[in-house]
């Protein structure tokens, strides 16, 4: 019988669970677990394919026996939702990054996901403050700039917006993702585009 079968017994051929957590393999059901979400990891908004259901309750499994073991193990549920956000779970997602966000708020991608989570639910007053916050971790990151005008907008503050979108591209004026975020900005102040309210608008 192989590890998986003795640790992930099935239970109503739709799920797994541990049986018997054990805390000494606190670190290999963690390394497991990272390992299965790695190839369909979002990093930095580019598209992803979705695993399969297996894997995806494999490695949920796993991390679940993680933070059992250590509630606390904030990078545990920063991949947790990694595995929500690729399974486009926008809530779930948010909820792995927030608690791990009120353990570890020095860890840049920790508030960047939070961030995104937080657009993608309409949530942009929240957005702008953890946007702010990462930001204040690492005040010359063009991308960290160009995220809080894209918070901004979506909060409906045009003009704070624009002014961001501006310095970011101080940074290099010929970033192609904050060219069209400009640009976006621009159509949204003449009328030409709506106001988005959430992510998802950007792309109407």
């Amino acid at each position: 019988m192989d590890l998986l079968t003795i640790l992930f017994p099935k239970k109503n051929n739709d799920g797994y669970k541990i049986e018997d957590l054990n805390p000494e393999k606190h670190n290999e059901y963690y390394k497991i677990g990272t390992d299965l979400i790695f190839p369909f990891m979002q990093i930095h908004g580019e598209k992803i394919r979705k695993p399969r259901k297996q894997k995806i309750q494999k490695g949920l499994a796993y991390l679940d026996a993680v933070t059992k073991i250590n509630p606390e193990n904030w990078s545990a549920l920063w991949v947790k939702g990694k595995w929500y956000q690729a399974l486009g779970l926008s809530e779930r997602a948010y909820n792995e990054f927030k608690l791990s966000f009120e353990l570890q708020k020095r860890d840049i991608d920790v508030a960047r996901e939070l961030m995104i989570e937080c657009l993608r639910l309409g949530r942009g007053e929240e957005g702008i403050n953890i946007g702010n916050h990462a930001l204040s971790l690492d005040k010359g990151n063009s991308g960290l700039i160009a995220n809080l005008a894209l918070a901004y907008l979506i909060a409906g503050n045009i003009g704070k917006s624009k002014r961001l979108i501006n310095k970011a591209l101080e940074f290099d004026d010929k970033d192609q993702i904050n060219l069209n975020l400009r640009t976006l900005i621009l159509d949204v102040e003449s009328g030409v585009k709506k106001q988005p309210k959430k992510y998802d608008d950007l792309f109407d």
